[in-house]
């Protein structure tokens, strides 16, 4: 059979006939057909079923070889969600699904925020009620006002605080409790300025000086104690100043036409600090000035040197401090001893022209009382003198705080004023240029036997400042010039700190001893200590006749270590002069006026 033919037979029999498959494919195989043609003859071959797990779509002829799955063996249960026991895992509901007893609601609030919340309600009902403020009291009863029993409008019934509450009843913009009663009279003396409510039953007014309390006041001159009364007891500060006139005679040639000598102290104290105060000054016919300002405590004593202007103040220590009050009580009443009423002291202060009579009302002619700002101001003039008194007084009873009298054709006055202690610096201040002590030296004596020379002294009664012998060096310099230690001069030969008591030296030509005695054996520097100085020749190897070191000048100094500088400080000379007159003046004015 021919080839061509055979071919398109046998797929014409693999299309519609199965059971000629293996004939064809023999004879297709006979007929000498391509391994391409057996090839498309085999695929054409397979499973032809869809449902089956071997299904192949390009199949033409189905071969029998459709494999099949196993059939799915079905899970039973309740397929239904809503079901008390719905079974998620079942494919079949097999009926057995049980349903919830669906129970009947419980009606009431079910907001938890409100007032009759309850728990157990399922549905709420609209009765809820609400007490946002959680006092207890539902809202809608609830009643505003002020509720703060403190306030003017109090309101017992308010249940809400609605910040109505007035704490300021008479609407003066200060409220009740702040409130501070006083008098608030300027007029008056004990005007309050922080007072807020007027009450003129609390008000003071001035007193007012009549002629008959300042007769009174100055009978028999017991009056003018009262300007130093207490000012012992308390902080306080007294001035006291004497003018008086130069003859022309004693005036100083100069341009100045000034003929006056003044002299003002200010006294004062602080008796809870222990701290006095004092300042000097002496004017000397208009062209001498001196002045001081010490204040002294246990810290040390701060001074100045001149004036606020032009002064510096300094700062020196006194370790042994004695507190004296300036203003003691006389209470042996012997004021004549400060001369104010003697017959040898008669006509030295104007004050005494005022305090010799036995009524101090009577000396003058006619007396002027004033009154200003709580102040009762009585000028009184005496033609005869040409006196005019002036007395401040304050407070009720009357308290003399000023007193004065003065020439009316001159320029000679005496006064004396109490001061505000508030204008004042009462402390210590440690940190100003340091001086050294100033030891006042009495009975100083140079012996010179030839071949031996002896220096010594001691210090006198008025010398005061106590301090550590530790701190002074005793020196001896030869020569003159500035030394290079700050002694007077010359160069150091050999010195001594005084609680050494005793020292010896040996220099080219002499042999020197030092000595000091702490008479008191106290350790301080105090009033009897002395010094001693002895200069001998050397016994063994003496230095020659005409040795330069022989002829020279030689100085005793003593240095102070704690200030670094010779002792003497920077006082200006004389002073203690000064001091004297001053406190000659201030007994003479303060004491002079107390009765007999």
């Amino acid at each position: 059979m021919d080839k061509e033919l055979i071919c398109p037979i046998c797929r014409l029999v693999f299309m519609k006939k199965e059971a000629l498959v293996a004939i064809m494919l023999i004879s297709c195989i006979m007929a000498g057909c391509t391994d391409a043609d057996l090839e498309e003859a085999e695929q054409a071959l397979g499973c032809t079923y869809s449902d089956a797990l071997n299904y192949n779509v390009t199949a033409a002829i189905d071969d029998g070889s459709c494999i099949y799955p196993e059939p799915t063996i079905p899970i039973l249960g309740c397929m239904y969600q809503q079901a008390l026991n719905y079974n998620p895992s079942a494919t079949e509901d097999d009926g057995s699904c049980r349903y919830p007893v669906v129970e009947e609601p419980v009606p009431g609030c079910t907001y938890s925020d409100a007032y009759n919340y309850d728990m157990n309600a399922t549905e709420d009902d609209g009765t809820c009620v609400y007490d946002r403020d959680g006092d207890g009291i539902i809202d809608d009863f609830e009643e505003l006002g002020c509720t703060d029993v403190n306030a003017n409008n109090y309101n017992s019934s308010s249940t809400d605080n609605d910040g109505s509450c007035d704490y300021d009843q008479d609407d003066d913009g200060v409220y009740d409790w702040a409130e501070s009663g006083g008098c608030v009279d300027t007029n008056a003396t004990n005007y309050d300025a922080g007072a807020t409510e007027s009450n003129q039953t609390m008000c003071d007014y001035p007193y007012i000086l009549t002629l008959a309390d300042l007769e009174s006041y100055l009978e028999n001159q017991g009056g003018l104690e009262s300007i130093v009364d207490g000012l012992g007891e308390v902080t306080s500060f007294i001035r006291l100043i004497e003018v008086t006139e130069s003859a022309e005679e004693e005036g100083m040639e100069s341009d100045s036409n000034a003929n006056t000598t003044a002299a003002e102290i200010i006294m004062g104290h602080d008796p809870i600090n222990e701290i006095v105060y004092q300042s000097m000054i002496m004017r000397i016919v208009g062209d001498i000035s001196i002045e001081q300002t010490t204040v002294q405590g246990p810290d040390g004593i701060n001074y100045r040197i001149g004036s606020p202007d032009s002064g510096s103040w300094y700062y020196a220590r006194d370790e042994v401090y004695h507190y004296e009050n300036p203003f003691p009580a006389d209470e042996d009443n012997e004021g004549d001893q400060g001369g104010g009423t003697s017959e040898d002291d008669e006509g030295e202060s104007l004050c005494d022209e005022f305090t010799e009579g036995t009524n101090s009302f009577n000396w003058a002619d006619n007396w002027t009382i004033t009154t200003d700002n709580g102040i009762n101001m009585a000028e009184g003039r005496n033609a005869a003198h040409g006196l005019d008194a002036k007395l401040e007084f304050i407070g009720n009873p009357p308290l003399l705080t000023h007193f004065e009298v003065s020439q009316f054709s001159g320029m000679a006055r005496c006064s004396i004023e109490i001061l505000d202690p508030s204008l004042f610096e009462m402390a210590i201040d440690t940190e100003l240029p340091r001086t050294s002590m100033s030891m006042k030296m009495e009975n100083q004596i140079e012996e010179d036997s030839g071949s031996s020379k002896t220096w010594s002294a001691e210090l006198s009664d008025e010398h005061f400042e106590e301090v550590s012998l530790n701190e002074i060096v005793m020196r001896v310099y030869a020569g003159e010039g500035d030394s290079e230690e700050g002694g007077s001069g010359g160069s150091l030969v050999t010195e001594m700190l005084l609680n050494e008591q005793t020292s010896t030296f040996t220099d080219q030509c002499y042999q020197w001893s030092l000595s000091w005695s702490d008479n008191d054996n106290d350790g301080y520097t105090s009033a009897g200590d002395s010094y001693s100085i002895s200069r001998t020749e050397k016994v063994i190897d003496p230095c020659d006749e005409d040795d330069e070191y022989r002829s020279k000048d030689f100085q005793i100094v003593f240095y102070d270590l704690w200030a670094d500088m010779p002792t003497g400080g920077v006082f200006t000379p004389g002073f203690g002069l000064v001091a004297a007159i001053s406190a000659i003046l201030f007994s003479s004015m303060f004491i002079g006026m107390r009765p007999e």
